[in-house]
């Protein structure tokens, strides 16, 4: 009877043991997707500030990116070899994007982690049905950003209006989460409530959305379902 519950705390122990190492495991992994150590260029934050605020006349969603964002500018091969971090997917007229960027930007300073950005807007394809119903490419993608499809498939969106879950495409803005080489979760536009992107969030939306950021470092798991979304 002694070595059956010397046997059974032996075994607890290992389990408490495992679970504890798998924590640290994964505490380490999203540290790492956090990028926190990295040296940020100046000249990418004032490049993107530039970028953006220089729509401000033209765009009825006018933003204000701080000197020192948390910006890097990536290519599509840099993109791929991304072993961990965090990709925000979009170009600067994007109304959604132009909502979505300063909750980003907040978020990336409140956590200190690096934010990579990509603009998808010369490289993206372009696809629609004919009249039997037969999807046909219009405008093909860059090799770059087809890897990028095919490489994170499964976490991105179907491409809106074809109706095919197969066939996906890279919304803007997608902020895309990248761990040991895979997309485990990703946040697409703003929030449900915002119906008109010429609309700015209000400061209640802006919360909700830095929240949605955060959940992947708050949850200890990321389902298929969250994936999916």
């Amino acid at each position: 009877m002694k070595d059956l519950k010397l046997i059974g705390s032996m075994l607890f122990a290992i389990i408490v043991l495992l679970n504890v190492t798998n924590c640290q495991s994964r505490h380490d992994t999203k540290d790492a997707v956090k990028n926190s150590h990295l040296l940020l260029k100046k000249e990418d934050a004032v490049r993107f500030k530039h970028e953006l605020e220089s729509l401000n006349n033209t765009n009825k969603v006018a933003v204000h990116i701080s000197d020192s964002a948390r910006i890097v500018y990536a290519t599509e091969q840099e993109v791929l070899k991304l072993e961990n971090g965090i990709v925000l997917f979009g170009w600067p007229s994007c109304p959604w994007l132009r909502n979505a960027i300063e909750p980003l930007l907040e978020f990336a300073e409140e956590e200190k982690l690096a934010i990579y950005y990509l603009n998808i807007h010369d490289i993206r394809d372009l696809k629609e049905k004919d009249k039997e119903g037969k999807v046909v490419t219009t405008k093909a993608g860059s090799p770059g950003y087809e890897a990028i499809l095919n490489k994170f498939h499964a976490v991105l969106n179907p491409y809106n209006g074809l109706g095919i879950d197969s066939i996906k495409r890279i919304s803007s803005p997608t902020v895309l989460f990248i761990e040991k080489g895979k997309g485990v979760h990703k946040v697409v536009s703003t929030v449900v409530s915002q119906t008109d992107p010429k609309i700015k969030l209000d400061s209640t939306q802006r919360q909700e959305l830095k929240q949605r950021y955060r959940e992947y470092f708050e949850n200890e798991h990321i389902s298929e379902e969250d994936i999916k979304n």
